[in-house]
């Protein structure tokens, strides 16, 4: 049986990433809310969104019983169980599994969109701690540079606020993309199968999953 806290699972994963690529900006960064992620001593503030629902919680529970083991070991109702909750295995050239996700922790590119529309609204709602630098992180597994020029697009085209983010942080799984505001211009950051397994492990503790 699994019991996990969902919101903390995903907000501590966030942090953890931009915690290993941003160390200065967020060691001493805590997870609050309205934003999710906040360094007060440095003025930042991160929302985190994304959807980790029941596939994500499976994907939890196999990464426990899975990792490290031969691939060729997965039995044929295994594999059926996997696909049927949407989760991918991969192994490295040695054959043994490194790799357990969700096939869809997102979607589309707009499912992206209508994410950071909706963040940008709630960012201006006044329910929000405003900072110097107002960050926003979106999960978007297996989103490409593609559907990032999409959303640069989509946002130089949204009607200007008051408040808006100055950094919105993309996040694959594979890669992350940070992208500016301030010129629309993005870096592209690769994530190792370690840093994963880090940021998992990570996540896991903060959510309190119990896997019985």
């Amino acid at each position: 049986m699994i019991n996990i806290n969902e919101t903390k699972l995903r907000e501590e994963y966030a942090r953890q990433v931009l915690l290993s690529v941003y160390p200065e900006k967020y060691l001493a960064a805590s997870i609050v809310d309205r934003p999710d992620i906040q360094n007060k001593i440095e003025s930042i503030g991160v929302e985190v969104t994304g959807t980790m629902k029941q596939r994500l919680r499976y994907g939890l529970a196999q990464f426990s019983s899975l990792y490290g083991k031969p691939i060729s070991s997965i039995t044929t109702k295994k594999k059926r169980q996997l696909d049927k909750h949407k989760v991918k295995v991969k192994a490295n050239e040695q054959g043994y599994i490194k790799f357990i996700i969700p096939a869809a922790v997102w979607g589309s590119g707009n499912d992206i969109k209508e994410a950071y529309k909706n963040k940008l609204i709630k960012l201006n709602s006044g329910k929000f701690s405003i900072f110097e630098e107002n960050n926003l992180f979106l999960f978007a597994e297996f989103e490409e540079e593609k559907e990032v020029q999409e959303l640069i697009n989509f946002v130089k085209e949204t009607k200007v606020t008051k408040y808006k983010f100055e950094y919105i942080f993309l996040y694959t799984f594979n890669e992350l993309y940070s992208i500016t505001t301030k010129n629309f211009t993005y870096d592209l950051l690769e994530i190792t199968e370690d840093q994963k397994k880090v940021f998992k492990e990570a996540a896991i503790k903060a959510a309190n999953v119990n896997l019985i």
